[in-house]
């Protein structure tokens, strides 16, 4: 610990030694926060209103592989939440993602109004955490290892333990930041960079800072309590609700500021389409407080504008997004939906050596497009017949062909089929091929009492990289859990906008790639042509202006912005041309401004031509993946293997990616990572 302080003291006083800068900072004092994951710094800056952002770097602990959670605070939103004084250059900066009980080695940089910089180590010690539901000690299956191919490091798990909720851990197993508002449930996500978390008819915003705010009471909305997830919807939140006519069969889409922007009623669509073809619907849908559909997690398709909902007593359903009608039904047909001739017309057809969803939960999208959930393997518990029974459960991929009404299993998990975790459980993919798997309530290995809770990581490779035990009562340790970035959180007055880069595949159609602006950068594997052209698409919350972009490169590469950026509402087009291949540039939206707030935004993208599975290199896997879609129509699902972006997947993509072979791009975090393990 000493050698990463002094390292730390180091750096920053080797970086002051040659710079001149247009102000300095000084650290005054620092104060415990609500929990001991946060503490609060006390900084002056001179003059009073030099500064233009702040960031702080938590050291891992010694032989720590995972990334250093790290955040930046612009000027402007320390001033709005009144952390900055800018008369008199005093500054608080909340400093969260501490290790507890632990002298934690921090890094400051600070950032000037002239883009001259200074940075500062300081120690911040912490308290031990009073921790009555055994997050600090899980049981180690097998402890984190030492490969840095995992995607992810932070982990939000979702609990209705103690008087926090939710929890962050990281793949070490260490606690680093939980619930301050001393209010316990299961549906939460991390949003917009604060939690937000359901309880009874109440929305709450959790601050990572430890304030926070009831956002909205909607009892007056006909809400009488949100249940199982708040998931990502087209344009917000969707969280599911309970209302006075029905059990946990209503969804909601939010937004931000907790606005309903649209509902979708399962039980009245459903009762539509049962009756529309002649069916008793009375015989299937129930009124409440019946849990005859037992909504526990729902997902969004851009790709075909659909809403895939998870009816864990029947089977996932997927909605047209904008009218409601159903398009397809997934399940075991042995259930008491199949008998309705109304649903069976829905029905899916199983591809070979396809098994069915059953009890399922935790749907997602995964990067290629497909269908990814937790099958529990537990039969209806309202429903007669009930269906099957399973005595393992396993997370799987489907891919739902939807001209030929085919569900095909792509992928599945296991895992010896040992594990058997009947309710709860989830599994998330962050980047390609790297999972985080949860088993909520593990009725084996151990049977209860007592119970368990499981958490793994899987990396792209299917290897495992960490594997932790909880002690469990029912859900309420570990509801289901999510992979989150920690790494690069930025804190502006402006709502973080999302990114893509977008390529016309001619008549196919235009398709896009997610370049997220924090954690793992978005890989772009498409062919720029001969002179390197690309565009990228930035959407914001709201209508805004922009001054200008720039392009720069962080591995050595060549881009260029062309002209001026195109502005059509909220959304940013920045054109770029002379992109070089294998390399991660940075796009730079400079003078952004919504009306009442001017910010910059960075949206790092990777280009690697050839890089199908946007794993990072071009290898066998990628030419296998093109070969396997040669000669098919360019969909949604398969345009990554249309490298040549021209509408057609056929010898040419094959031969560009073979060309590609062996290329890959550069790690930024590489020197970090093996610094640390050179600590091990």
């Amino acid at each position: 610990m000493k050698n990463v302080i002094a390292a730390i003291l180091f750096t920053a006083t080797c970086f002051l030694a040659g710079t001149v800068n247009a102000g300095s900072v000084m650290i005054t004092g620092q104060t415990a926060g609500p929990t001991p994951f946060i503490s609060d710094l006390q900084l002056s800056a001179s003059p009073p209103n030099s500064i233009k952002s702040i960031k702080f770097q938590i050291a891992p602990k010694t032989g720590s592989v995972t990334r250093p959670l790290a955040a930046t605070y612009t000027s402007e939103y320390l001033k709005r939440r009144g952390y900055y004084n800018s008369q008199t250059g005093a500054i608080l900066l909340p400093v969260f993602g501490l290790y507890d009980n632990y002298a934690n080695a921090v890094l400051l940089t600070y950032v000037f109004t002239d883009n001259s910089s200074q940075q500062a180590g300081v120690v911040v010690s912490t308290s031990a955490f009073n921790d009555t539901c055994s997050y600090s000690h899980p049981t180690v299956i097998q402890a984190r290892t030492n490969s840095t191919a995992l995607s992810y490091d932070y982990i939000l798990l979702k609990n209705k333990c103690g008087s926090f909720s939710p929890i962050i851990i990281d793949s070490d197993g260490w606690v680093r930041w939980v619930g301050a508002a001393g209010v316990t449930d299961f549906p939460a996500r991390l949003y917009q960079n604060s939690i937000y978390l359901g309880h009874g008819p109440l929305l709450y915003r959790l601050e990572l800072d430890g304030t926070y705010a009831m956002l909205r009471d909607y009892s007056s909305d006909g809400v009488a309590d949100f249940h199982h997830n708040i998931d990502l919807g087209k344009r917000g939140l969707i969280v599911e609700v309970d209302t006075p006519a029905y059990t946990e069969s209503v969804n909601m889409e939010i937004d931000g500021l907790g606005n309903i922007l649209k509902t979708w009623n399962l039980a009245a669509i459903i009762t539509a389409a049962m009756t529309g073809a002649g069916d008793d619907a009375s015989q299937f849908v129930k009124p409440a407080p019946n849990d005859w559909f037992h909504n526990n997690a729902v997902t969004y398709k851009k790709s075909d504008d659909s809403l895939l909902v998870s009816s864990r007593e029947n089977f996932v359903i997927a909605l047209d997004y904008a009218t409601g009608a159903i398009k397809w039904i997934l399940g075991d047909n042995t259930k008491q939906w199949y008998q309705f001739q109304s649903l069976r017309n829905f029905a899916l057809t199983l591809d070979t050596n396809t098994l069915p969803p059953i009890g399922e939960h935790a749907l997602s999208i995964t990067t290629d497009d497909n269908l990814l959930l937790f099958d529990n393997g537990r039969s209806s518990l309202n429903h007669t017949p009930p269906g099957a029974d399973r005595t393992y459960s396993a997370p799987r991929k489907y891919q739902i062909n939807t001209q030929s009404k085919v569900a095909t299993e792509l992928w599945n998990f296991p895992n010896g089929q040992a594990f058997y975790s009947p309710f709860c459980s989830s599994i998330y993919e962050d980047a390609p091929l790297n999972y985080l798997v949860l088993y909520s309530i593990l009725t084996n290995p151990a049977p209860p009492p007592p119970q368990f809770a499981e958490v793994l990581g899987l990396e792209a490779s299917g290897a495992k990289v960490f594997d932790y035990r909880y002690p469990n009562m029912g859900c309420d340790a570990a509801w289901n859990g999510l992979p989150i970035h920690l790494e690069q959180v930025m804190f502006t007055t402006i709502v973080q906008p999302t990114a893509v880069s977008r390529k016309d595949h001619g008549l196919s159609g235009i398709f896009d790639i997610p370049m997220p602006l924090t954690g793992n950068s978005g890989v772009e594997c498409r062919s720029g042509g001969a002179d390197g052209s690309y565009q990228l698409v930035v959407t914001f919350a709201s209508p805004v202006t922009i001054t200008t972009a720039t392009a720069t490169s962080d591995s050595g590469g060549t881009a260029s912005v062309v002209g001026t950026p195109v502005v059509a509402g909220n959304q940013v087009i920045v054109n770029l041309t002379n992109v070089s291949n294998a390399q991660t540039l940075t796009v730079n939206l400079i003078g952004v401004n919504d009306g009442s707030n001017t910010e910059n935004f960075s949206v790092p993208m990777s280009v690697l031509v050839g890089d199908t599975t946007g794993n990072g290199s071009v290898n066998s896997s990628d030419i296998i993946q093109v070969k396997s879609q040669s000669g098919a129509a360019v969909t949604a699902a398969n345009f990554r293997e249309d490298v040549t972006a021209n509408g057609a997947i056929n010898s040419s993509d094959i031969t560009l990616t073979k060309s590609k072979t062996g290329s890959g791009v550069p790690a930024k975090q590489a020197s970090l990572r093996n610094r640390n393990q050179a600590n091990r």
